[in-house]
Formats: structure tokens, C-alpha cells, sequence
């Protein structure tokens, strides 16, 4: 069995992950790929009690808790989701993954040491990289204007309400991870339609 893909899409709030990842699945699945989708945190019944402590709380956890908390979610989305699916020849797209741990706890809520960090994150994914991760770039205003629109009545999420300047270094921190190999930055600042028009080049160039 050849194993399957791991393509991870990753970018601040508001930046069209989610929508970019069911236009993704559906536009592979008409090239005749076997493919499924997934997201950090919360894909697994461990992940859901940790996405609740994370993301929608009163009480808020302090930095180094919330770090452990999202490498906690990742190892157990590694070995009892993600894996078995790229064994199985599945290609698995997925809504945030280690990229976004750097970009926030490191850049966003200035954790250190970086190395230790970086090493914790190989450690919770068991050495497993993306084939490919795909950057959506987009200036925090824009992107929280239109998280503010979609959410209208509801509570943002504890990281949705932070302030601009955690955005910012957020945003910082992803535009120097993009220079790995295997990362693509995409202008997310457009609409959804000429993104996906870019996305759908990327994946083609690669592999189809």
C-alpha cells in the first residue's frame, strides 16, 4: 500500500483555513484521490476535552500549559487518526499542525527556549512532517474583521479576542517558517475563489 499524503494548511485568524481545506478535499477527491480532513486541536474524544480547555474557557491556562496541551492533542491526533490513514493510502488534509504551535507559543506568546520547544514538537508527532503545508497569509485586520462577521452572536475564542500585536508577532513568526522546504505562501488576503484557484495550481504542480 502506498502511503498516503499529509497536506497541512496553516495562517492566522480569519485567513480561510477551514473553507480551504473542504474545497481542497473536494477538488482532490475529483482527481480521484481517496482523501479525508482533519483539524487541531479537538479531532480526537482526548483532543475535544483539550480544544474546550484551550480555546473556550474562563479560566485561562497559563503559556506553558497551553503548550503542553496542544502537543498533548497532537500526539494522540498523530498515532490515532493521522497515521493510520497515510498507512492505509488515505491522503489527509488537515486545519493546523505544527506550524501553529511555533507561531503561537513561540511567537505569539514568546515561549522559550526555542530549541527544547522545537524538540518537545518532533517528540509529539513522532517525527512525522507534512508532504506539503500550505500558508495562508493574511494582515490580522482583515482576518478578524472576518472572524468578527462569521461568528456574529458568538463568543471569538480566546485567541480570536487577543490583541492586534499577538497577531502580529504571529503573523512574523509564520512568514519566517515559510522559508522550510515544503512550505507555500499564499496571498489569503483575497477572496476565497482566487485563493483556491492558487491552491489548486499548488497541489497540481507537485503531484498531479
Amino acid at each position: 500500500m502506498i502511503r498516503g499524503k499529509f497536506i497541512v494548511f496553516e495562517g492566522g485568524e480569519g485567513s480561510g483555513k477551514s473553507h480551504h481545506v473542504k474545497l481542497t478535499q473536494q477538488y482532490l477527491r475529483v482527481q480521484g484521490w481517496s482523501v479525508v480532513t482533519t483539524y487541531e486541536p479537538g479531532a480526537t474524544v482526548v483532543g475535544q476535552a483539550i480544544r474546550r480547555s484551550v480555546l473556550r474557557t474562563n479560566h485561562t491556562p497559563r503559556p506553558k500549559t497551553e503548550l503542553f496541551l496542544f502537543l498533548a492533542d497532537r500526539a494522540e491526533h498523530v498515532e490515532e487518526y493521522i497515521k493510520p490513514q497515510l498507512q492505509s493510502g488515505t491522503t489527509v488534509v488537515c486545519d493546523r499542525f505544527s506550524g501553529s504551535t511555533l507561531a503561537y507559543q513561540i511567537g505569539g506568546r514568546k515561549l522559550a527556549p526555542v530549541a527544547l520547544i522545537k524538540a518537545m514538537d518532533r517528540y509529539a508527532r513522532s517525527q512525522l512532517r507534512p508532504d506539503l503545508v500550505i500558508y495562508l497569509d493574511v494582515d490580522p485586520i482583515i482576518g478578524l474583521q472576518r472572524k468578527r462577521r462569521q461568528m456574529k452572536q458568538q463568543a471569538l475564542t480566546r485567541f480570536e479576542a487577543e490583541h492586534i500585536q499577538f497577531h502580529r508577532a504571529v503573523r512574523r513568526y509564520f512568514r519566517q517558517l515559510v522559508k522550510q522546504p515544503g512550505w507555500i505562501q499564499i496571498n489569503a488576503n483575497r477572496t476565497l475563489e482566487q485563493v483556491q484557484v492558487d491552491i489548486n495550481t499548488v497541489v497540481n504542480n507537485l503531484w498531479l
